[in-house]
């Protein structure tokens, strides 16, 4: 395997996990002391004695592929790069690289995706998946924004076939800001939904060749296809949500996928040192000695002299 151009060499993938990581000083994250020593390719601490490295205090643990072929997995995925041309790329094969694509995905923070709220124009909808018996359901809102601005959305994974009206109450009292202009398709699910939640609604019907006002929203279920298709090829029901979160993350957060730094940063949680309170040292208290042969009285010390 070749080494290309945008993959550094380990002594600066070292420097970069040690930035993020321990900050700007060293520490054991065992016990906090700065007392470190290098041993061969890991550290020691001189105070607890125990070992560690930049990769066994995060979720890293454990890889055995180097760190040069691991940031080219990662640049990869950050690329969207297909799962075979990056087997090909990393010399590994397409499960390892589906599973460290899963690894990543999975310690994106989700928490912020969760903090979303649409306000303004919002347009909304539903995509149906994997037929009526078996299938699951997609239901999505998108602001309607200018090109300069960041785009928002949010995506939601319904594990049935269809989308009732209870489940659009609950995501729109989850999702949108009340008094925001909904702009939604003539389904039955939406009729009335300004009495559920405050809302100014108005929608178009499909019947008769309007799509205006969910034009957006409509090619956002074509994108999603397309980026699964090309990325992963298929993919099995229970990786639909992480695909989806992943794919609202790469819309709404563009600056956590511009380089393999600026995942790990939002990725890896840097360590806190361990600091003792302050105040005086303790002192070891010793118990008092105590005499191994039993001590005699002078009195009986003479009774048992001799006559």
């Amino acid at each position: 395997m070749s080494i290309l151009h945008q993959v550094p060499s380990e002594t600066k993938i070292k420097r970069e996990l040690k930035k993020i990581i321990f900050g700007k000083i060293l520490f054991c994250p065992h016990c906090g002391s700065r007392a470190v020593k290098k041993y061969e390719k890991r550290y020691r601490c001189r105070v607890c004695r125990k070992p560690f490295s930049f990769t066994s205090v995060t979720w890293l643990k454990g890889m055995k592929l180097s760190l040069q072929t691991f940031w080219l997995l990662l640049w990869s995925w950050i690329n969207k790069v297909p799962v075979d041309q990056t087997a090909k790329l990393c010399g590994v094969s397409r499960p390892t690289v589906r599973r460290w694509y899963e690894k990543f995905r999975s310690h994106l923070p989700t928490d912020k995706l969760f903090e979303i709220r649409l306000s303004g124009i919002v347009q909304m909808d539903e995509a149906y998946r994997g037929g009526k018996k078996k299938g699951y359901s997609i239901i999505g809102a998108k602001e309607k924004v200018k090109k300069d601005k960041r785009r928002k959305m949010v995506l939601e994974v319904i594990d049935k076939p269809s989308v009732d009206r209870r489940d659009t109450i609950s995501f729109l009292s989850q999702s949108v800001v009340p008094g925001s202009n909904l702009q939604t398709d003539g389904a039955a699910i939406y009729r009335g939904i300004d009495k559920w939640w405050i809302v100014n609604h108005t929608y178009e019907r499909h019947n008769r060749w309007e799509f205006s006002l969910t034009s957006e929203i409509e090619g956002l279920w074509g994108n999603l296809t397309t980026f699964i298709r090309r990325m992963y090829h298929h993919v099995t029901r229970d990786k639909v949500q992480g695909l989806v979160q992943e794919f609202t993350a790469r819309s709404v957060y563009p600056k956590w996928f511009q380089s393999p730094v600026s995942f790990l940063e939002v990725a890896i949680k840097p360590l806190v040192r361990l600091t003792r309170k302050p105040g005086r040292p303790k002192t070891k208290i010793f118990p008092e000695k105590t005499a191994v042969f039993p001590m005699y009285s002078l009195e009986n010390q003479l009774t048992c002299v001799p006559s």
